[in-house]
């Protein structure tokens, strides 16, 4: 028997109220994941613990079989791995949007869709710019990129907003909050 398993992150999100209080998802016409249901074994699962923010950091740590509110692992540690940095045990793994902020407003979490070519030039010039024995950027693709801290672990209880979820809104009360915070921040001006 083969298995699949397929995520759907991102899809599940909060009721909309204009969307008549459906989801997205619920919205959706889905005729591959109905087909796939039909044929298949469908099963549910609780992935996030009670408690924990519907992360999909917090979900894909669940479903590889570790429990998330006991291993705090964030999305920039899981896609350094996918893109082969090696970390330290001093060193922390941040993810790094480039985006598009216009009057203070996110007006795009993936930078009105940037290339991964001109994204890779963003990130060098980064790197020329502030990359130290502190900070070392690594590009990826598209709009996401990695960078690695080093020496600052308080950074892992660190509150941070993606920027998908504040599209169109204020950025200025969703920066990183909390211990460490104010290194980030300092790196973001």
């Amino acid at each position: 028997m083969k298995y699949a398993i397929v995520i759907l992150d991102g899809a599940s999100g909060w009721p909309f109220e204009d969307h008549g209080g459906l989801t997205s998802l619920q919205r959706a016409d889905t005729p591959n994941l109905d087909r796939m249901a039909a044929e298949g074994l469908v099963g549910l699962a609780h992935t996030v613990p009670e408690g924990e923010e519907p992360s999909s950091a917090a979900a894909c740590m669940s479903i590889l079989g570790y429990d998330p509110s006991a291993v705090r692992i964030g999305r920039g540690a899981i896609e350094a791995a996918s893109l082969g940095i090696a970390l330290a045990d001093d060193e922390v793994a941040l993810r790094l949007n480039t985006v598009t902020i216009a009057d203070g407003v996110m007006r795009s979490y993936a930078a009105g869709h940037i290339t991964t070519a001109e994204s890779h030039a963003l990130v060098a010039e980064l790197a020329a710019a502030l990359g130290d024995e502190t900070f070392r950027f690594h590009p990826g693709v598209a709009y996401r990129h990695i960078v690695v801290v080093k020496g600052h672990p308080e950074l892992m209880e660190c509150a941070y907003t993606p920027p998908h979820d504040i599209s169109d809104r204020p950025v200025a009360a969703r920066t990183p909050r909390g211990a460490g915070a104010e290194l980030l921040l300092d790196l973001m001006d």
